[in-house]
């Protein structure tokens, strides 16, 4: 079968405008849940390691609520960066100044939730007593050496 030039690059391009929009929601998806599993084995071990008292607790969960919503207004520009970067695929199936720029903003709003994550630490750390510090400090550098293995 021997189609037309115009046709085939149209296939093509469509074809490979697909593919990228599943690479990057499976990409987002995979990235997400591993973060989820990741966050949750952390507080519980932080549970079990820091024995908080009821000050704490409500410290650290207002400030939890604080973070879940930055980080979903952050996951939102994030999701909408990828549709972006799918977008200027679909339109252009190679590497271009568009995909370029598409790119720099999925990274940003990556680094973005990467730095708030950070702060979201610290500021949990604050929460704490003193004393309950070097605690949460073990298992919070324990989890990252693990995570980088």
């Amino acid at each position: 079968m021997n189609l037309p030039p115009r046709f085939r690059w149209f296939s093509f391009a469509t074809i490979f405008g697909a593919l990228a929009g599943i690479v990057v929601a499976l990409a987002v998806v995979t990235i997400r849940h591993s973060a989820e599993h990741q966050e949750t084995d952390l507080h519980e071990r932080l549970h079990e390691a820091v024995p908080l008292d009821a000050n704490e607790t409500q410290v650290l969960a207002e400030r939890e609520k604080a973070f879940q919503q930055r980080r979903a207004e952050i996951e939102a520009q994030l999701r909408a960066a990828n549709g972006q970067l799918a977008d200027a695929i679909a339109r252009n199936p190679a590497w271009s100044p568009e995909v370029e720029q598409a790119t720099q903003q999925v990274e940003r709003a990556a680094a973005e939730l990467q730095r708030a994550t950070l702060v979201h630490v610290f500021e949990m750390r604050e929460g704490l007593k003193p004393e309950h510090r070097p605690a949460y400090d073990r298992v919070l550098i324990e989890s990252l050496r693990r995570g980088s293995q």
